[in-house]
């Protein structure tokens, strides 16, 4: 008959082979979710630039290259080949001063930051002087001027607008409180008439530039006194519908009154207090 002792090693031996056995299926299975992972991130980012080929495809026009941040670049940081992408854009909706090529700013010093996703102009490479001033909490953004904008003549510095986005569904507020950092520049852009230096929170930054991206952005003048009307009385509409849909449509807005109420309201009994 066998020994303990040998009874000890077999039954140690046949623990350390199940413990291998265990760290073995262990890292298989970690190696295989990062796998996973890396395979749905990448399907993900090709999806998105499907959608943006069809969308540049449906507007039509002369498509430039554009050098892109995907992840942001703050001021101070060096741009390199690692943190900047060259992506298609509309020429007709590039933003002034736009950098058409990575060799252009590769080792160049940002100034400005840089929100992710957002072409480099030169507004992010200015020297100190003739930097603008960013509030605290906001991003710039360089937005291009086209005619289906709306950007009122008298925007100048620190002015506040109201930014939309117009689809075939309707209209939606996109930002509230868009303030002007430098109106339109006169030199000419890539392809466009100018552009506008917003400073926008940046929960907006991704509405904003899609907008702009899609030519789907529009910007309003709000009198002073309108300033804040969303918070206060509920009576800005967020979405409104579109246009032949008729005026008995509901539209729902900020402080979730019903529009189409307020207005048969102030319809048959004058001013609504």
């Amino acid at each position: 008959m066998p020994s303990h002792a040998a009874c000890g090693m077999v039954d140690e031996r046949g623990s350390l082979v199940k413990r291998r056995l265990r760290l073995v299926i262990s890292g298989s299975c970690a190696v295989l979710a990062a796998l996973l992972c890396a395979a749905y991130g990448q399907h993900v980012r090709d999806e998105e630039e499907r959608v943006r080929t069809e969308a540049l495809e449906r507007y039509g026009g002369e498509v430039v290259s554009l050098v892109i941040a995907p992840d942001g670049l703050e001021a101070g940081e060096v741009v390199d080949r690692d943190n900047v992408i060259e992506r298609d854009w509309l020429a007709d909706l590039a933003p002034q001063g736009a950098v058409v090529g990575i060799d252009e700013v590769v080792g160049a010093e940002v100034t400005v930051p840089a929100a992710a996703g957002a072409p480099l102009t030169d507004l992010n490479f200015r020297d100190s002087e003739d930097s603008v001033e960013v509030p605290s909490g906001r991003v710039a953004l360089s937005i291009p001027v086209t005619e289906s904008l709306g950007l009122p003549p008298s925007a100048a510095e620190g002015t506040v607008l109201a930014a939309y986005r117009v689809g075939e569904t309707g209209v939606s507020l996109v930002s509230a409180d868009l303030l002007v950092l430098r109106g339109v520049g006169e030199q000419p852009g890539v392809g466009s008439r100018g552009s506008v230096t917003l400073a926008v929170t940046p929960g907006s930054v991704a509405s904003v530039l899609s907008a702009s991206d899609d030519g789907s952005l529009r910007l309003a003048l709000p009198a002073d006194d309108a300033t804040g009307l969303s918070e206060e009385l509920g009576l800005a509409p967020t979405r409104v519908a579109p246009e032949g849909t008729g005026s008995s449509e509901s539209v729902t807005t900020d402080g979730g009154e019903d529009a189409s109420a307020v207005g048969d309201g102030a319809a048959q009994g004058g001013d609504v207090s």
